[in-house]
C-alpha cells in the first residue's frame, strides 16, 4: 500500500521562498528611503563631479564666444551707466568733498535682462565702468577685450584689471582712486596694515573673487542665488545694490595689480544676459538638516529594529516538497515485552 505525505522541509538553497508582507513591505520602504536620500544628496554630488571635470550641469552658451547675434547696443541711462573715474575730481581719502550724482544714484536702473555690447576709452591713469542692476534669475557672461588705441606706436595691448564691485566697495574703490597721488602717506599707511584690517577698510571685489589682475582678455560669469539689497529701519522695501564692471588703468591699493600702462587704450566689452535656473536657497537647509536628523536618527531605527528582531510570529513559509512512504508487505509482528532467554550451551550452567 502506497501512502503519499506531505512534509514541510526548511528552506534549503533549492526551495524558493515566498516572502511574507511584512517582508515586502520592509523591501518598499527601503526604496523609498533610499530614493529620498539620493534626491537629497544630488546636489552634493553634482558638486563632486564638477569638482573632477565632469559637467554635470551643461554650461550656458554666453560662457563659449560671447557674440552677439545682433547689434546689441546697450540701454544708456536706464539699464546701463558709464562711470569714468578721470571726471572725478574729488579730493583725497580722507577728504570731505563726496562726489554726488542725484539724477543716477538716486534715480532707479531698470534690472539687466538683454545682452549688449560697447567700446570704451580709457585714459592713462584712470578707470572706467559701467553700473548695472543685476538680478536673480539670469546668468551674466563679461567678456573684456583690449587694443592699443589708434594710431598707437604699442602694437600689443596693453594690460590692465578688471573688477566687479556693489555700492560700498565701489565708493572706497573710487576714494583709492581719488588718493592715488595723496602725499600725505594714508595710502601707505592703509598699504602697510595687516590682511584683516585691510579687509574691513579698504575695498574688496564682489564675493572676494571677481578680481581679474594682469590681463588683455577677460572672460567671467556670475548669477545671483538671491537679490543684492540693502535695508534700513526706516524703509518699508529694500535698496538695490548697484553693480560696478570696472576696466583699471591706475595703480590701486592693491598688492598684485597692474600698474599704469602709461599710454591710452580702448576696451571692448560684451556682457550676455540668459535665463537659468536656480534651485531656492532653501533647498541647502533642508539637505544639510536631512542629512544631519538622518545621522541622529538612524541608530534608534537600528537599535529599534534589532530589538523586535526574532519577535514577529509570521514565519516563512517553504514549498511543500511530497514524500513518498511505502509500508513494509509484512506488518511487523507485536514483540514481547521481554525477549526469551537464549537456550543455555551445553557444558555451561543455565543461568541463576
Amino acid at each position: 500500500m502506497n501512502r503519499v505525505m506531505c512534509v514541510q522541509l526548511p528552506v534549503t538553497a533549492g526551495g524558493e521562498v515566498i516572502m511574507s508582507s511584512a517582508r515586502l513591505h520592509l523591501r518598499h520602504r527601503r526604496r523609498l528611503t533610499l530614493t529620498i536620500i539620493a534626491i537629497l544628496l544630488a546636489p552634493f554630488l553634482a558638486s563632486a563631479l564638477d569638482a573632477f571635470g565632469i559637467d554635470v550641469i551643461p554650461e550656458a552658451q554666453a560662457a563659449t564666444g560671447c557674440k552677439l547675434n545682433g547689434p546689441g547696443t546697450p540701454d544708456w541711462g536706464r539699464s546701463v551707466i558709464a562711470r569714468n573715474l578721470s571726471e572725478d575730481n574729488g579730493f583725497g581719502i580722507f577728504g570731505e568733498e563726496e562726489w554726488h550724482d542725484e539724477i543716477i544714484d538716486g534715480g532707479d536702473i531698470r534690472s539687466l535682462t538683454r545682452s549688449f555690447h560697447t567700446s570704451l576709452n580709457l585714459q592713462n591713469d584712470s578707470a572706467i565702468g559701467l553700473q548695472i542692476n543685476m538680478t536673480t534669475g539670469y546668468r551674466y557672461t563679461f567678456c573684456i577685450t583690449l587694443h592699443p588705441e589708434a594710431n598707437s606706436p604699442y602694437a600689443n595691448p596693453p594690460l590692465a584689471d578688471v573688477y566687479l564691485l556693489q555700492d560700498l566697495d565701489f565708493s572706497s574703490y573710487r576714494n583709492d582712486y581719488r588718493s592715488r597721488n595723496d602725499d600725505s602717506g594714508a595710502r601707505d599707511f592703509l598699504a602697510s596694515l595687516p590682511v584683516y584690517w585691510q579687509g574691513a577698510i579698504l575695498w574688496h571685489p564682489f564675493r572676494d573673487v571677481h578680481a581679474y589682475e594682469g590681463q588683455n582678455e577677460f572672460e567671467f560669469a556670475v548669477s545671483l542665488d538671491h537679490a543684492e539689497e540693502s535695508w534700513a529701519i526706516w524703509d518699508s522695501a529694500g535698496t538695490p545694490r548697484w553693480m560696478y564692471l570696472m576696466i583699471d588703468g591706475y595703480d590701486n591699493i592693491r598688492d598684485y595689480d597692474t600698474p599704469a600702462p602709461n599710454r591710452n587704450f580702448t576696451a571692448e566689452v560684451t556682457v550676455m544676459v540668459e535665463e537659468r535656473f536656480a534651485l531656492p536657497n532653501w533647498t541647502v537647509s533642508i539637505v544639510c538638516c536631512s542629512v544631519l536628523l538622518g545621522m541622529l536618527v538612524a541608530p534608534f531605527i537600528l537599535h529599534s529594529r534589532y530589538m523586535k528582531a526574532g519577535l514577529t510570529t509570521e514565519a516563512e513559509t517553504a514549498d511543500l516538497m511530497p514524500l513518498l512512504e511505502q509500508a513494509p508487505e509484512n506488518p511487523a509482528q507485536q514483540q514481547p515485552d521481554q525477549q526469551q532467554p537464549a537456550a543455555p550451551q551445553q557444558g555451561l550452567p543455565p543461568p541463576s
